[in-house]
């Protein structure tokens, strides 16, 4: 079975961490020197450099073939986009050299359109209106800008709720339709089943679901250089009131879902609720829990469940983090802004039908899950295809990955927690310590944050 360190490296490859583009202006933005004037003459002939990561070297490749008259044009470049924001300041710097067009990775996007980087080209007049249609409702709502699109969404990571499905049925339980029903069938779980985990919430992943799902604007992009953080908003409070409640109450078990203590938890049966992305099931249930032998010895055979996230009691619908996923980028210098965007549609609505993870263009992920019927390890293949489905129109859009690494703030935080530190005793009191520790992050790379509201 893969340990933990294993199956991060292979998500890193696969699966690359949610990104965001500009969506609205504000006043308090702070400014930058300005990159060089776009002011490039388009050259249909002109040769394209694009960068890609080693994961997608095969299918990238497979455009020269398809179009060997475009792709002939098309030059690939396998390096570390993560290197991307600051070699484009030096490129500004030089007035030349930056990539065509890039696949993009964590935080990047948001860098790279602030005034300092002013990379990224608009897409909308190179894109028909019938692919860019054709993504995920929603799915493409970061990366619009006014009436400018800045990038195509490659592959989604939507947040879904997996359930034991045999063990809920002989409990005779049902799935929650809201959080506080949820909350409610955890205490009764508690008195009726104490030696069964009932809710198995990744360390630090969760969180950011349950303030995703109140619509906590612990960050938001609010322009090029503006963000939010207001981590101590009433709605943050409402999500990690919950997680103290969980955790106090025995229903919450916050743990590492790659671990040997969480495999042995699923193997042996003890659990019955695991909120994740939509690659859990097919890269952690099956291959951390459950080999491929397993299951064809019947071991974990239709045992999982997928149901859509809860939503709160007043809500509309669920709003739902994403863990994973990417995009592609096209820049504004390009002399051949079309085949550059050829290109970028070729990967997220072509050859992303052959990748591991669900596709955000709707015709190729429904291609996709053509193959679902082979993924022994779920109750009903076919509804988790449609969770799937549905979730991803479910993402908070406005729950945005600034430049500010969240992720990294928050980890030390949670190691507090962990440790029932006086100064972090609950989710709620970290709250403070988060907002510090974003505002102090933020401070680092020139940004003077808005404190207060919240953009739903």
């Amino acid at each position: 079975m893969f340990n933990r360190k294993v199956m991060l490296a292979l998500m890193s490859v696969l699966l690359i961490t949610v990104f965001i583009v500009s969506a609205c202006s504000s006043t308090k933005a702070t400014t930058a020197p300005v990159a060089p004037s776009g002011g490039t003459t388009i050259d249909k002939t002109a040769s394209v450099e694009i960068w890609i990561d080693a994961a997608r070297e095969a299918s990238a490749g497979k455009f020269a073939t398809a179009y060997p008259d475009k792709g002939k044009l098309v030059k690939l470049t396998t390096t570390d986009y993560g290197q991307l924001p600051q070699k484009i300041l030096f490129w500004n710097n030089v007035g030349g050299g930056w990539p065509d067009g890039s696949f993009s990775g964590p935080g990047i996007v948001p860098l790279i359109n602030d005034v300092a980087h002013s990379y990224l080209g608009d897409l909308a007049p190179f894109v028909s209106k019938d692919i860019i249609n054709g993504f995920a409702p929603g799915s493409l709502g970061n990366c619009w800008d006014g009436a400018k699109l800045y990038c195509l969404r490659n592959d989604l990571a939507q947040e879904v709720l997996y359930y034991n499905a045999p063990l809920l049925k002989e409990y005779g339980y049902s799935i929650p339709a809201t959080y506080e029903d949820w909350a409610a069938l955890g205490a009764k779980s508690v008195k009726e089943h104490p030696d069964v985990t009932f809710i198995m919430g990744e360390k630090n992943q969760f969180f950011f679901q349950m303030l995703h799902s109140t619509q906590c604007p612990d960050q938001q992009i609010l322009g090029p250089g503006s963000i939010r953080i207001n981590a101590v908003h009433d709605n943050c409070k409402k999500a990690t009131q919950w997680m103290d409640s969980g955790v106090a109450g025995g229903w919450l078990s916050i743990t590492d879902l790659f671990s040997a203590d969480s495999s042995t938890t699923v193997q042996n049966n003890k659990w019955l609720f695991m909120p994740g992305p939509s690659w859990l099931g097919d890269y952690v249930i099956v291959g951390t829990y459950f080999t491929k032998e397993d299951l064809a010895a019947g071991k974990g055979k239709g045992v999982i469940g997928v149901a859509p996230m809860p939503k709160w009691v007043g809500q509309t619908q669920p709003y739902v983090f994403w863990w994973g996923g990417a995009a592609w980028v096209m820049s504004r210098h390009t002399k051949n802004p079309q085949l550059v965007a050829d290109f970028l549609v070729y990967m997220t609505t072509d050859v992303i039908k052959e990748q591991g993870t669900y596709p955000a263009y709707m015709p190729a992920a429904q291609e996709w899950l053509k193959g679902m019927s082979a993924k022994v390890q779920y109750e009903d293949p076919v509804k988790t295809g449609q969770v799937w489905t549905s979730e991803a129109a479910h993402m908070w859009a406005k729950g945005t990955e600034s430049p500010v690494d969240t992720w990294g703030v928050w980890g030390p935080i949670q190691s507090l927690i962990d440790a029932k530190d006086k100064t972090a005793q609950t989710y709620t009191m970290a709250l403070d310590l988060y907002q510090k520790a974003l505002l102090d992050q933020a401070g680092k790379l020139g940004y003077q944050p808005v404190t207060d509201g919240l953009d739903p």
